[in-house]
């Protein structure tokens, strides 16, 4: 499916099906650490958001929501990446049908304003080169 400027596929990373770009698939997995990083914005922002939602991780959601900001130029792409993140991290929640995913789905829907709202600043610094690669 074609979405913006990414072509989006549906493939299984560590027992999880997932929407991320073609890019992300075919990336080694040391060229997606180097280009993303957690749910939070680093350092103590980590701690504020956490890479877990009572007890459930959703750092591969985050890990290609960064992808996507690295990748993306518009904003519609910001948009795209946005609503991907908010389908990957649904799917990572509700995938063991625990009794906690009402309240993650809560959590899922707050991280999901804060970047739908607040996150141009994130996606215009993903396309700023980090320190050393200039």
């Amino acid at each position: 499916m074609i979405a913006g400027k990414f072509n989006l596929e549906i493939r299984k990373k560590e027992g999880f099906h997932l929407v991320a770009p073609l890019s992300y698939w075919e990336a080694s997995d040391a060229e997606i650490e180097k280009q993303t990083g957690g749910c939070g914005p680093g350092g103590i922002g980590d701690w504020f958001v956490p890479d877990t939602m009572y007890g459930e991780s959703v750092f591969l959601a985050c890990q290609i929501h960064d992808w996507m900001y690295w990748k993306g130029d518009t904003k519609e792409d910001k948009k795209v990446a946005d609503l991907v993140f908010l389908v990957n991290m649904t799917l990572l929640v509700i995938e063991d049908n625990n009794t906690l995913d009402s309240l993650r789905l809560r959590r899922v829907m707050t991280y999901f304003e804060a970047v739908h709202f607040g996150g141009y600043s994130a996606f215009e610094s993903a396309h700023t080169p980090k320190k050393g690669e200039m």
